[in-house]
């Protein structure tokens, strides 16, 4: 209010001073507008002239003849600007003079252009000196001053003159009054602004204070360290919890990037610097990245960094403001359940492979025993006379349908026990198993399954609609094996009273492939669905089926080598709808890609990328 009070008195001044200084103003207007069209006038000569003097000095140089144009038309021209600024009134014989001279040295510097032109063209070897063309620029410099400090200026002192010389007044206080009452409501307007702006930068300010609170506790609740890398001065900021995290105070810890490099375990540097460098030159789109970092007391603790890069519109990024994260304890878990998942793996394949054994001896001796049970048979017989007849038949009973009906029994439970052991160390093969990525048309895998169950789908007169299919980047064998287990589990479960129907679609999302097997078959009832995809488990809906409920387990256990997934929707007696998602893969080379149990990428052996 008291800057507003100021400025009120000093603008009702200043009022005064406009009014009195008014008519002298109206006086120089006149002028002002002569003294305008004099100079305007001068400088169309000048550039008149400039152009003359360039396309002169473009001939000489060259000898391009393409310049002599030019130099014409600028000379016709400054032949009439001169003209008319000769014709001009002046007002004051002293600028007239000024002006008179100046043109008068124009003239003189024309002909010495027109004399240029003209040697140049009867004597095309003319060669122009430097010392010349010099000569030629500081006259034209010299001209361009005379029309600067000559004429302007001269023009100036005239209408200063007028200006001291007429000191008349005029009546204008009404506008005085008008133009007074609207400034001072402006002055009011902008106070009135610039309190209200006051007020919301107040709460502005508050605001981002209470956040700033929110977001420090929120960090030191979670145990993150704050750092902030400034790419300008090339400094470090670390909070206090980021020094904690390695057991430090806040003290204790240089915040500086060469002592972040010096605490990084050496096998992780490189990595660790290296994408610091990637997401600062854009070449990923985050920043993360996990290494290794010495503790104060010389073990190592894994560390998580994530950030973001600030900047502007005009610049490059200019700061990485991010956190670090102790994540020790979770690559100890990691690491744990690594090596479980390779013993597990290694025991189930052990354990189904060691089983195989003693069922091919079991297979043998029962083998064996037959033979043997034969030849009783035939000692029997030929010693038949010397039996009772009633141990003969208890003996043809025993020999000829008890002892063939166990040993049946037990063919077929060492079948089914080298079935399920079989399928076991197939299944279990899955995780050691080399994926070899490339380029693979699903369509012609489907009709390479497809045609696998053609008697089976001709036979039983199934309709089978395939949209056709992409081409994708994945194993070609293991897509394989999914799409004919999924369509052998669509032929085997259709219902017999309905015509069979099956459909194949895909679709595409930003990040892979979904497909659909759906049939009209049987359908899985809702207490079943646990089972679908476990080891040896099948609906209770599947009598007269033949299988060992492994089909499904398999293609769960190669989607999730493959980080793809498999779901269904079902009813009963209604159908099944199968989807499995593949991701999309970039592949850079044809080459073999080994993929650990825990899905992920262990040597490729020229660099696929997935």
């Amino acid at each position: 209010m008291a800057m507003f009070a100021v400025l009120s008195f000093a603008m009702a001044g200043f009022s005064v001073i406009v009014y009195q200084h008014y008519e002298r103003i109206q006086k120089l207007n006149d002028y002002a507008l002569y003294q305008y069209e004099v100079i305007r006038q001068s400088r169309v000569v000048l550039m008149d002239l400039v152009d003359m003097e360039t396309s002169v000095r473009g001939y000489l140089i060259s000898g391009d003849k393409s310049f002599v144009q030019p130099y014409q038309s600028a000379r016709n021209m400054l032949n009439a600007d001169i003209t008319i600024l000769r014709n001009h009134t002046f007002r004051d014989e002293g600028a007239a003079r000024e002006v008179y001279a100046w043109l008068d040295r124009i003239r003189t510097f024309r002909k010495v252009l027109d004399d240029q032109v003209e040697n140049k063209t009867v004597n095309p070897r003319t060669r122009v000196s430097m010392a010349d063309l010099d000569r030629q620029r500081a006259e034209m410099d010299q001209l361009r001053r005379m029309m600067e400090t000559s004429i302007v200026k001269r023009l100036i002192e005239v209408r200063k003159q007028i200006a001291v010389k007429h000191d008349e007044r005029s009546n204008f206080i009404y506008t005085i009054v008008i133009g007074n009452v609207v400034i001072i409501g402006i002055l009011l307007m902008g106070t009135l602004t610039i309190v209200n702006l006051e007020g919301r930068y107040e709460k502005s300010v508050l605001k981002h204070e209470q956040a700033e609170k929110r977001y420090r506790e929120v960090i030191e609740g979670i145990n993150d360290g704050l750092f902030e890398y400034n790419f300008v001065n090339e400094t470090l900021y670390c909070s206090p919890g980021y020094k904690a995290l390695l057991g430090y105070k806040d003290y204790e810890f240089e915040s500086s990037f060469r002592n972040y490099q010096d605490h990084l375990h050496p096998e992780d540097r490189d990595g660790a610097l290296s994408d610091i460098r990637r997401y600062v030159e854009g070449d990923t789109d985050s920043y993360n990245s996990v290494f290794r970092m010495r503790h104060r007391n010389g073990h190592y603790i894994w560390i998580l960094a994530r950030g973001v890069g600030v900047g502007d519109d005009f610049s490059a990024m200019k700061l990485l403001v991010g956190t670090h994260a102790d994540i020790t304890e979770q690559k100890e878990h990691e690491e744990e359940l690594r090596q479980l998942n390779g013993e597990l793996e290694t025991f189930t394949y052990i354990t189904s492979h060691d089983l195989r054994s003693p069922l091919v001896n079991l297979k043998g001796f029962s083998r064996e025993l037959e033979l043997s049970v034969k030849e009783v048979s035939d000692l029997v017989r030929l010693h038949a006379d010397k039996i009772p007849p009633e141990d003969i038949k208890r003996l043809n009973f025993t020999l000829d349908t008890d002892i063939p009906e166990a040993l049946g029994f037990i063919a077929k439970g060492v079948e089914r026990m080298d079935s399920l052991t079989k399928g076991i160390l197939d299944l279990s093969r899955i995780g050691r198993r080399v994926f070899r990525l490339s380029e693979v048309d699903a369509q012609a895998v489907f009709d390479k399954c497809k045609g696998a169950l053609g008697y089976d789908i001709t036979q039983k007169q199934i309709e089978v609609i395939c949209q056709p299919l992409p081409v994708l980047v994945t194993d070609a064998l293991a897509l394989e094996q999914i799409f004919g287990n999924l369509l052998d589990n669509a032929v085997k479960y259709l219902r017999p009273d309905v015509p069979g129907r099956i459909e194949v679609s895909w679709r595409e999302t930003s990040g892979s492939y979904v497909f659909t097997f759906a049939d009209n078959g049987r359908g899985i009832d809702e207490a079943d669905r646990t089972k679908i995809f476990e080891i040896f488990r099948r609906a209770r809906n599947t009598e007269g089926v033949t299988g060992l409920g492994l089909g499904m387990a398999y293609v769960k256990a190669t989607l999730r080598r493959l980080s793809g997934g498999i779901w269904f929707e079902s009813a009963v007696d209604e159908g099944t709808r199968f989807h499995f998602r593949l991701p999309k893969r970039i592949e850079t080379a044809e080459t073999e890609t080994d993929m650990s149990p825990d899905g992920t990428v262990d040597a490729a052996t020229e660099g696929t990328r997935i």
